[in-house]
């Protein structure tokens, strides 16, 4: 049923995303574009993901003032280390959960990272419980002290908190499905050097579209999408394989349990391109895990699918063309991807309170 999803348009939002337009390329300006320069607020910034996407994006001539929250009070030495790089952005630090209602206030962009997977038999449950109370502070702060802000998810397990995030927002009867989005960027990255290694191109000339999600079980890479189009069907499972192994390739060889760096780098180039186009550039294209809209929505309400983005967020979700395989990986994917968004969902509604012993803390806004 998946290989009958398709978007009107798709062929020229097809060549914006072959673009590679993730803070590097050419870009066609709106002229009505209001700000040049963004404020963006990165939490969990003393996290060893969150010092890794710091300093990439402090070197953003977009970003004009980089906040980084932490509770640990070492974020306070990561700021001053950082503010001695040479550039125009202004870095400013934020320590304790007292001060994270300033941190968020004012600013275009909130991005939440960090927690990412330790061991290689950690689930996605386990991941949920692990982040939930850093991820549900900066929801609670986000939706009563910066509504309009553009809220970034990049926490695993992100196809449980996108939906968490979204659950809350409606409640508060401020949500936005344009402003919540889940950052996949990295699996684009591991498809584009996949399909490179394995078909003999330079992976910085591949293009591979992602949907479904992020998490191990939930990835599928549109291969038979993937520009140019030199990959043999034969490879199609090869491809696949090696990028669900990944994470736990790199989780075996390390010895402190650090796989961030990538994903460090494609939470940068998700967020350059986002204040692209905040500032009015027209050809942002990525891939991400937001609310979906239309007949899509009908098999999956959330899922990682080709994003245009604008000035408010998401501009348009596009599902681009798939084969049978990429079909039948999906439709597998379809179970574990529904299973999150029942997760993060449920801690909304309570319906987690049959099946969890754990619950929610309670989140205190700063006043």
């Amino acid at each position: 049923m998946f290989s009958k999803l398709t978007v009107n348009q798709l062929p020229k939002i097809w060549c914006l995303f072959n673009q590679r337009n993730f803070g590097m390329a050419p870009c066609t300006y709106n002229q009505n574009a209001i700000k040049t320069h963004f404020t963006v607020t990165l939490l969990e910034a003393a996290d060893k993901m969150g010092r890794q996407v710091a300093l990439l994006l402090k070197q953003s001539p977009l970003i004009s003032e980089l906040r980084l929250y932490d509770k640990n009070s070492s974020v306070c030495v990561v700021a001053e280390d950082l503010s001695h790089i040479d550039t125009y952005t202004k870095v400013k630090s934020y320590c304790g959960m007292s001060v994270l209602k300033h941190a968020v206030q004012g600013a275009d962009i909130v991005v939440s990272v960090g927690g990412c997977r330790s061991q290689l038999k950690e689930c996605s449950k386990e991941l949920f419980e692990k982040n939930l109370d850093d991820i549900r502070s900066a929801i609670m702060h986000c939706m009563e002290f910066n509504p309009k802000a553009i809220f970034c998810i990049a926490k695993p397990p992100i196809e449980a908190f996108v939906p968490m995030a979204a659950e809350e927002y409606k409640k508060a009867g401020v949500f936005d499905p344009r402003k919540i989005i889940g950052i996949t960027s990295v699996g684009c990255m591991r498809a584009n050097y996949f399909i490179g290694l394995i078909s003999g191109q330079n992976p910085a000339d591949v293009q591979c579209p992602i949907v479904g999600g992020i998490s191990k079980n939930c990835l599928v890479a549109c291969v038979s999408q993937s520009r140019p189009g030199k990959v043999h069907p034969q490879h199609y499972k090869m491809i696949q394989d090696s990028i669900s192994i990944a994470e736990d390739e790199v989780l075996k060889s390390s010895g402190d349990g650090m796989t961030c760096l990538s994903s460090a780098l494609g939470v940068a180039k998700f967020v350059n391109a986002q204040c692209k186009a905040l500032s009015g550039v027209t050809n942002c294209v990525d891939c991400a895990f937001v609310k979906q809209t239309g007949h899509v929505c009908q098999f999956l309400p959330y899922m990682a699918s080709i994003v245009r983005l604008g000035r408010h967020g998401v501009l348009s979700c596009h599902m681009p063309k798939i084969n049978g395989y990429e079909a039948h990986c999906l439709k597998r994917a379809c179970m574990y991807i529904k299973e999150n968004i029942k997760l993060g969902e449920s801690f909304v509604t309570g319906d987690h309170k049959k099946d969890s012993k754990k619950t929610a803390a309670p989140v205190k806004l700063a006043t």
